[in-house]
């Protein structure tokens, strides 16, 4: 008699998650994600914020050969301080431009993409846009210190001058004409060009507050007219004079200026 074996099949099952198992597994996701997002976003600015400080060196370099072909005069002319270089823009189309050949530029490039070193990439627009970037509508992201580059003679600093500040800006209108690098005392700490917004920030009231496009309250990019650039804290109001920094070209007005500095602050 012949005896058949049977032979036993058994399913052994695959091994799975449980439900709270890909809950934990999420969960670790999105920590990881919550962490490394603003890492990636912060890396980016920092990234954004160089280019910028790149730019400003190369835009001071471009001055400093324009002072050496017009024997080492400033710029100056109606809205000098902002359309002193850069494409056509929406609101200045036809503004001379005297800094553009000193960037390889044409004296007036008609497209945005001609002009990407006038361009901060974190440029989303100041006071007085209308919606619009700083570059698109004047052209260029930065703007001067309108006592080198702008007009020859500059208007009230405040909306409502004491008279401290009034006498500084007559002693500042009377050296402007004609004024020459060489005249400039300490470069090395006097202010030249940066973030378009910082043109208002260190001005006194009703000028708004300029704000940051570095994600750095009142923090903008800033050439120095030496050429080296700093990531610097502009507080409102105040016409630092002697100190990190100052926005006046004559040190024998650092006095006046500190006068003016500690009224603002009474």
């Amino acid at each position: 008699m012949i005896i058949r074996k049977r032979r036993l099949c058994t399913t052994i099952a695959a091994p799975g998650f449980t439900l709270i198992e890909l809950l934990v597994v999420v969960s670790i996701i999105c920590l990881l994600i919550a962490i490394i997002l603003p890492v990636l976003s912060s890396a980016r600015k920092i990234g954004q914020r160089t280019m910028c400080q790149g730019n400003l060196k190369q835009i001071t370099y471009a001055w400093h050969m324009y002072f050496e072909d017009h024997d080492g005069m400033f710029y100056h002319d109606l809205r000098a301080d902002s359309l002193y270089g850069g494409w056509k823009s929406l609101k200045y189309p036809t503004a001379n431009r005297p800094l553009n050949r000193y960037l390889s530029l044409s004296d007036c490039p008609e497209n945005e993409s001609e002009a990407k070193v006038l361009k901060c990439p974190s440029d989303t627009g100041d006071i007085g846009t209308k919606g619009f970037s700083s570059f698109s509508y004047r052209g260029a992201s930065y703007r001067t210190n309108i006592l080198l580059v702008g007009q020859e003679q500059v208007g009230p600093l405040a909306g409502d001058e004491t008279e401290q500040l009034k006498k500084l800006r007559q002693e500042i209108n009377r050296r402007l004409p004609n004024l020459r690098y060489s005249s400039v005392d300490n470069p090395k700490q006097v202010l030249f060009i940066g973030d378009s917004p910082w043109a208002v920030q260190w001005l006194f009231p009703p000028y708004g507050e300029g704000p940051s496009w570095h994600n750095r309250h009142i923090h903008y990019n800033l050439a120095f007219l030496d050429g080296h650039v700093e990531f610097l804290q502009v507080q409102k109001g105040i016409l630092k004079a002697g100190s990190r920094y100052t926005v006046i070209p004559f040190e024998e007005l650092y006095k006046l200026a500190r006068q003016v500095q500690w009224d603002s602050s009474d």
